[in-house]
């Protein structure tokens, strides 16, 4: 049965609360364990609430928010402006510094976190995307429901994506729109870039971007979407495939929300990280450490990063031929990227 007829009786995002325990040990209890795993197969997604020490996160929101300002006037920021009637929605890329003293392990490798993943992904998840999403204030436009694909993809979990909210979000200040379990058999068919009612050949840029109207106004009659209340210190996972939106932020200061994509150690996903050759011990004790390991497909460099002009380069396709063999008879995609839309896998 396709995804957006499944009845829900459930509208809500689960939320896991962390004792202290949990989070500095990084070790949750199987009840939590349980639940968090449970959620994120049923719904697509879940939040583990005090995850990250709050410290950390009000130190990269003081910085980050001035950033943002000056941000939203370069040429080289990313916008995400694909909005339903093509006004700006003020939604931008804007990835975390990248100076080794602020790459906080709570955020860059959480334990309680990479501790679920490893059961749903398998051991040593792989960190293949970096960056971050701020809603600015003052826009009143909303995107598309969209969910982060743009290729042919699996109808289990290959992609997880964790989310770190650097304030306590809401709809008053833009928090995500999600349609809670809509990835339970979505597959390309159900994306208007897709390609299947376009002439063979056309780009891509000419593609309509987003989940298909009809099948949102389906799931809509059943199952609407909702606007989450998330507090700081909190980490969200979520399933690539899920249906979401990114809507206007009617406060003044800036919604910024960190990402950073996980995929299988067998996935092969082709991207990698570009990071500083000074992180490369943190990189790798991450990868090596006892309690949840998580590894960075990581490209080094010996010079000092400004992550305000971090390229915007969302690959999260896989080089695996057997996985490829085995996904649905649907054109290929694209793969999306800030220097040509149309790049074909």
């Amino acid at each position: 049965m396709p995804s957006a007829k499944i009845p829900l009786e459930h509208q809500d995002v689960v939320v896991v609360p962390l004792s202290d325990e949990e989070r500095i040990s990084g070790n949750l209890t199987p009840p939590n364990i349980g639940k968090a795993i449970a959620a994120m197969h049923r719904d697509g997604i879940v939040v583990l609430e005090n995850a990250v020490d709050v410290e950390h996160v009000d130190t990269l929101n003081r910085m980050l928010s001035e950033e943002a300002k000056i941000m939203a006037t370069l040429p080289t920021t990313h916008f995400n402006d694909f909005s339903t009637d093509g006004r700006k929605t003020g939604n931008m890329s804007q990835g975390p510094p990248l100076s080794p003293d602020l790459m906080y392990e709570d955020i860059w490798a959480n334990s309680p976190a990479e501790q679920v993943l490893s059961y749903i992904l398998g051991p040593k998840p792989c960190v293949n995307y970096v960056n971050g999403n701020t809603a600015l204030g003052g826009f009143n436009a909303r995107q598309h429901v969209h969910a982060d694909l743009t290729f042919n993809h699996g109808t289990f979990p290959f992609a997880i994506v964790t989310n770190f909210y650097l304030s306590d979000v809401s709809p008053a200040n833009g928090s995500t729109e999600l349609w809670v379990a809509t990835h339970r058999g979505t597959t390309f068919a159900d994306h208007r870039n897709c390609g299947i009612e376009y002439p063979p050949g056309t780009p891509a840029e000419n593609m309509d971007f987003g989940i298909r109207h009809e099948l949102l106004e389906e799931r809509r009659r059943t199952a609407p979407p909702i606007q989450p209340v998330v507090k700081k210190g909190s980490v969200v996972l979520r399933d690539l495939r899920l249906w979401h939106a990114g809507l206007s932020n009617p406060a003044v200061d800036p919604r910024i929300m960190l990402a950073f994509v996980h995929t299988p150690a067998w996935y092969e996903c082709p991207a990698k990280v570009v990071l500083p050759e000074a992180a490369r011990a943190n990189v790798e004790a991450w990868a090596t450490r006892e309690n949840s390991p998580v590894e960075y497909k990581a490209h080094f460099v010996p010079a000092d990063l400004d992550h305000t002009k971090v390229k915007f380069n969302p690959n999260f396709s896989s080089n695996n031929k057997g996985y490829l063999s085995m996904l649905p008879a649907l054109p290929e995609g694209f793969v999306l990227s800030d220097d040509s839309i149309g790049a074909t896998r």
